[in-house]
């Protein structure tokens, strides 16, 4: 008989996951990307539809961020059979993500940049009408642009450059 009991632990992994600094892509975590683009329109709520497969509102959907709705949403049902429930048990599952754009101060970690409060809530309904929720607050910024460096860091290695050959 599948499980109900596993849905509060599937919306903690889904939400942990989230908001976590694994969840990267392209050259910011996810949620720095979605802060950066909240700021630009002045959008403070993003709520994703993880049955579904979709969020809103559509103008926080930047090309790093669409692709975790999806990957999400894929990984809700993988959780939920992997936990040792069945899908038909779950009858709505969404995660939001809030920020205060009102709110900001220097960041501890980059003093030139500026963080904003979020909460993060996932909030999955079972066939009964119960509800299963997880909840992450905290502060978050923007990773800035940094330039490339044009050698990786073992170049001064390479015996082209004077001086690096261990014959010079």
């Amino acid at each position: 008989m599948a499980s109900y009991k596993v849905l509060k632990s599937v919306a903690h992994s889904l939400g942990h996951s989230f908001t976590s600094l694994m969840h990267h892509r392209g050259n910011d975590y996810v949620m720095g990307h979605l802060l950066s683009r909240a700021r630009q329109v002045q959008e403070e709520q993003f709520v994703v539809d993880l049955v579904a497969g979709t969020a809103t509102p559509d103008v926080l959907l930047t090309p790093e961020v669409s692709p975790s709705v999806a990957r999400y949403s894929e990984w809700l049902r993988e959780l939920v059979s992997r936990q040792g429930s069945d899908m038909r048990n779950v009858a709505s599952a969404t995660l939001s993500v809030a920020f205060d754009l009102k709110r900001q101060r220097r960041a501890l970690l980059a003093p030139r940049q500026k963080e904003s409060p979020y909460v993060c809530r996932v909030e999955i309904t079972d066939d009964r009408g119960k509800l299963w929720h997880a909840e992450f607050a905290g502060w978050w910024f923007p990773e800035p642009d940094r330039p490339k460096p044009r050698r990786t860091w073992w170049a001064f290695w390479r015996p082209e450059r004077p001086g690096t050959s261990l014959t010079d």
